[in-house]
């Protein structure tokens, strides 16, 4: 699946490198199928180069993220790191990354800060993209359950849902725009239950994550609703969830296991023009069995 390099060969030598690289990321995502793919990735990277890789969470709201970062970049020197959305743009632990030296590996980030290696994301044109594709099966009332206020990815992907449906002259209707508080099932749940107790329906849902369409799935299956007949559900990730559910979620590809494998090579071999250092992923629309058009 991946190319093999000379370390994976036996054939590199780093005698005056650490050979540990450090993820550094957002403690609510653990567990999920975003974080899963990248690891993926990151691992496989890791495995090419002779590494290995050194796990660090942290909770978005700890005021000492900076501290924390600070103690175990003492205690196990590091090649580098890399640092996923929202911990990306904190600039606190990105001042403790750079004092340190460390090349730096940002995956989706939404400020520029300076020398670092950025993975580029475009989360508000994957949401647009997606919210197209639902409105061309000629649905209009559609909702859309929102990821943690907190969260820029979540954020973009909510603006590129309200653009496409502008667009399209369609009403983003506040009471289908459903706050999850965090990425993860159990509180999709909650948010889908919210939207699927409105009357009318909407005819479509879309889920900030593949986490959260599994989670209005599930409770369209309680409900009674025949998915896609009478509701279609769509998610963002192209999370191993969205493969394993019935039926099957359509969902835009992020191509997460690639981002991580990229990112290991931009630690190793960091390129020398900031041009380079710009390093944009490309999604795709994956249609799976549900969603279909609109009942007239």
């Amino acid at each position: 699946m991946w190319p093999v390099g000379p370390a994976a060969r036996g054939g590199l030598s780093m005698p005056n490198s650490p050979h540990l690289i450090g993820f550094f990321c957002d403690t609510p995502m653990i567990g999920s199928g975003y974080l899963a793919m990248l690891q993926i990735g990151l691992v496989a990277g890791c495995r090419k180069w002779d590494c290995a890789l050194v796990i660090k969470s942290f909770d978005f709201s700890d005021r000492d993220i900076a501290e924390q970062a600070a103690t175990l970049i003492a205690r196990a020197p590091l090649r580098g790191v890399v640092v996923p959305e929202p911990l990306c743009d904190n600039p606190e632990l990105l001042d403790v990354l750079f004092q340190a030296g460390l090349p730096v590996v940002r995956i989706a980030p939404h400020k520029d800060v300076g020398p670092t290696l950025d993975i580029c994301i475009d989360n508000e044109r994957a949401a647009y993209d997606l919210a197209t594709y639902l409105i061309g099966l000629g649905h209009k009332r559609i909702a859309f359950i929102r990821g943690p206020r907190d969260h820029n990815d979540a954020n973009v992907r909510f603006n590129g849902f309200c653009r496409a449906m502008e667009e399209a002259r369609l009403p983003v209707i506040d009471e289908l725009c459903v706050q999850s508080t965090t990425f993860d099932f159990c509180s999709g749940l909650s948010a889908a239950e919210k939207v699927l107790a409105i009357d009318p329906l909407p005819s479509a849902v879309f889920g900030c994550n593949d986490e959260i369409a599994a989670a209005v799935l599930a409770a369209g299956h309680r409900k009674g609703l025949r998915v896609p007949e009478q509701l279609s559900i769509a998610g963002i990730d192209d999370a191993p969830v969205a493969r394993t559910v019935w039926p099957a979620l359509t969902t835009c590809r992020q191509k997460m296991e690639l981002t991580g494998y990229t990112a290991i090579d931009f630690i190793v071999n960091p390129p020398s023009s900031a041009e380079a250092r710009k390093r944009p992923q490309q999604h795709e629309l994956v249609i799976r069995e549900s969603t279909a058009r609109a009942k007239a």
